[in-house]
């Protein structure tokens, strides 16, 4: 147990699979199984385990399954030659985020499953009474069914004859599918790019709000669904736009935020026209379906309310806005469904609308799945909706860490989450967010300063003995500076390095330019000079540059994690982007 642990000697496979992983979407999320190793590896029975970005929960859920392990983790424990002793820890987890706190209280503290399974059938049931018409169609055959989701398409003006197109019609091919960057006007022949040609717009009234908005003009466009007989799509009817111009004429009865949208760094004016506002993310049927939905689970003792909150929240802003979509993907007949690229608040021009009722119908056994691996479990956790920049815990009191601090400005956590948290109506407090933001005027001086003042309380209330894994990722060699100092400047020293070998890339792993693929993980310990002294140490990075990469071998993508560490274990500077560090490996291949 300790400095020696098996689980540095190579890259950690990471899985995004399973109900503990699949019950609720947050970006950089890791497996609550592979998390738990790393504490059964640090950590005895009885001992206290910090994580100060407690993100989606992983490090509490990790807690209860080190009393509950799966035969998955006993059989990846054998396969390392690990022999933890199971059994219950405790957890605190700070989490600065609304909905990521709810996410770790509820995952951590999970409700019986036939309780919740219960109470999930009984709000669809009501809704379904109310609103299930909304959702009704027929099939190409003419027989009754229901829709499953139905693509729209925005309006495109031809730059030639001026006449108004689909973009549909324009760009999307089937057998086999493609989405084409440009087509030709079916009024007037003339080649049309896609990305320059004008999007229609209208002005509708707000049926929330009463105020005229003018935005982005979308129809539905093909409609898949299901009848007795099977499901099955065909293109958008009279009909169908008929019933949604009965349901346009609905208000929400119930509750909807309609707070003004806080844009970021992520608003775009192209196809975030006309969204100013949180309910303009739905449509007319899906944002009346929400609606009740959460009316509903207000009925409920709050034990089971919050797990039924983050249930209807794990489908809602993934699959029932309009950032759910359609792919092409190579081979295939027909587009794929997909919900919200993951990161950014993208909304395509073929965004789709999906049957919500059905969608959570499916998600409730996964939810149920989940909460059995944890329920039972005797380890306590407690999650702190709270800035880990000062905590409320004593000096030398916890035994190991384990923690994913955010990733300089990879991921914009508060403007991500913030449309989950417009339900819960609150948002989260970003002033001590760790973030390289524009949007909120921090830059990298900042986003490092508050990384040293978290690792400085990490180092307070650690024993001097403590152990601590931090998992980082970042293809910018300054962001890395800001994390090295925040461990050096704090008597923090990198005893091994590995990697975390996520299984499924992110999407901005996988699109970006320079992107990396597998999270470096860090060993620390306490500096015993600083620890002596009674105080942190305040000393430079070691001016030493390095000249190019370390000599390693394997998946370019996953090396750029390893030179890192490699960096910060020496002590050294990390010079090279990871762009820099990708042109110097050819030269250096045998």
């Amino acid at each position: 147990m300790g400095s020696d642990s098996p689980l540095y000697g190579e890259p950690l496979p990471s899985a995004r699979t399973g109900a503990l992983y699949n019950a609720f979407s947050y970006p950089t999320k890791i497996d609550a199984e592979s998390v738990a190793l790393f504490i059964a590896s640090h950590t005895r029975p009885g001992d206290t385990v910090l994580d100060p970005f407690g993100g989606s929960g992983a490090t509490g859920i990790a807690v209860m399954l080190c009393d509950r392990p799966t035969e998955g983790m006993r059989r990846r424990a054998a396969a390392l030659g690990m022999e933890p002793v199971w059994g219950p820890r405790s957890a605190v987890l700070y989490e600065l985020s609304v909905i990521g706190s709810l996410l770790g209280q509820v995952m951590t503290n999970p409700p019986p499953r036939e309780r919740f399974l219960q109470a999930a059938s009984q709000v669809l049931r009501r809704v379904h009474r109310k609103l299930g018409w909304c959702y009704e169609t027929v099939s190409p055959s003419g027989e009754a069914g229901e829709i499953r989701h139905v693509i729209w398409s925005e309006v495109l003006r031809c730059p030639s004859c001026g006449e108004d197109m689909l973009f549909f019609d324009l760009a999307v091919r089937r057998n086999p599918a493609k989405i084409l960057p440009a087509g030709s006007c079916s009024s007037c022949n003339a080649a049309v790019v896609v990305a320059e040609a004008e999007r229609r717009l209208e002005t509708t009234v707000d049926p929330v709000t009463g105020e005229r908005v003018l935005g982005r003009v979308r129809v539905p466009v093909w409609v898949y669904g299901s009848a007795a007989s099977g499901n099955w799509s065909r293109r958008a009817t009279e009909e169908d736009v008929a019933a949604l111009a009965r349901i346009s004429d609905l208000s929400p009865e119930a509750w909807v935020p309609s707070s003004s949208v806080e844009w970021g760094d992520l608003y775009r004016s192209g196809y975030h026209q006309g969204i100013s506002r949180v309910h303009h993310f739905y449509t007319r049927r899906n944002l009346l379906v929400m609606s009740e939905l959460w009316a509903e689970v207000d009925r409920h003792p709050k034990f089971l309310g919050d797990a039924l909150r983050l249930w209807v929240l794990s489908y809602n802003s993934s699959h029932s806005t309009l950032m759910t979509r359609v792919v092409a993907k190579s081979g295939q007949p027909d587009l794929v469904l997909t919900g919200a690229q993951s990161g950014v608040l993208y909304v395509s021009s073929l965004p789709v609308e999906k049957n919500i009722l059905k969608g959570l119908q499916r998600k409730s056994a996964v939810f149920a799945d989940a909460f059995s691996l944890t329920e039972g479990s005797r380890s306590a956790v407690q999650v702190l909706n709270a800035s880990s920049t000062s905590m409320q815990l004593e000096d030398c009191s916890v035994d190991y860490v384990f923690t994913d601090p955010p990733f300089g400005g990879f991921i914009p956590y508060s403007e991500i989450n913030f449309l989950n948290e417009a339900w819960l109506g609150r948002l989260t407090d970003t002033q001590d967010e760790a973030i390289v933001s524009p949007a909120q005027g921090k830059g990298i001086a900042d986003y490092q300063l508050l990384l040293k003042t978290v690792f400085r309380e990490v180092a307070r209330v650690t024993t001097e003995r403590a152990p601590m894994t931090v998992i980082f990722h970042s293809s910018q060699p300054a962001v890395w500076e800001a994390i090295g100092e925040a461990f050096s400047s704090n008597g923090l020293v990198v005893l091994r390095t590995s990697v975390l070998d996520k299984l499924q890339p992110s999407f901005k792993q996988v699109v970006s330019d320079g992107g990396t693929r597998g999270d470096a993980i860090f060993l620390l310990e306490h500096s015993g000079a600083s620890r002596r002294a009674g105080a942190v140490s305040a000393g430079e990075p070691d001016p030493r540059q390095v000249s190019g990469p370390v000599a390693v071998s394997g998946d370019p993508k996953r090396l750029y994690s390893l030179y890192v560490g490699d960096c910060l274990k020496r002590g050294h500077r990390v010079v090279l982007s990871a762009p820099e560090f990708y042109a110097q490996l050819p030269a250096r291949e045998p």
